[in-house]
């Protein structure tokens, strides 16, 4: 399966990690492998061609990660948690795909992210079926 790519555009990689870590915990987004690093010229000319405009703001840092979701869910939830950062889906279907995947061994790697333990969804469920038991165990009682 060709995983869909995510393009992080901000200011630091600081805020870049807090960016991917926000899609995992409030995004349900699962990353693939470890997030890469990529050249500001790269990053525009992806920008471009995916947007269809020039970038307006001149970035620090250019991050792309590949994430478990088709790219229509993965713009759905991200219109949801509006990441710190500027956040572009690219669809495995596309030309920026295709030359990103082709370069990706030459990007360096993101260091120091590290996904969060549980993503939102996850404690949502498990305090679900918490108070499910709960529940249970009190009609037991009675």
């Amino acid at each position: 399966m060709r995983n869909t790519i995510v393009l992080v555009r901000t200011d630091n990689f600081q805020k870049a990690s807090i960016a991917l870590a926000d899609l995992v915990r409030y995004g349900g987004m699962k990353i693939r492998g470890d997030p890469r690093i990529i050249p500001p010229a790269l990053s525009d000319w992806a920008f471009e061609k995916i947007s269809g405009e020039k970038p307006r703001k001149r970035f620090k840092a250019h991050v792309v990660a590949q994430i478990d979701l088709p790219p229509r869910k993965a713009i759905g939830r991200l219109m949801d948690i509006h990441p710190p950062a500027h956040v572009l889906v690219i669809p495995p279907d596309t030309e920026v795909w295709e030359e990103l995947m082709r370069l990706w061994g030459t990007f360096e790697k993101l260091r120091g992210f590290h996904p969060p333990k549980k993503t939102k969804a996850e404690e949502v469920k498990r305090k679900a079926e918490k108070r499910k038991e709960k529940e249970e165990w009190e009609f037991e009682e009675l």
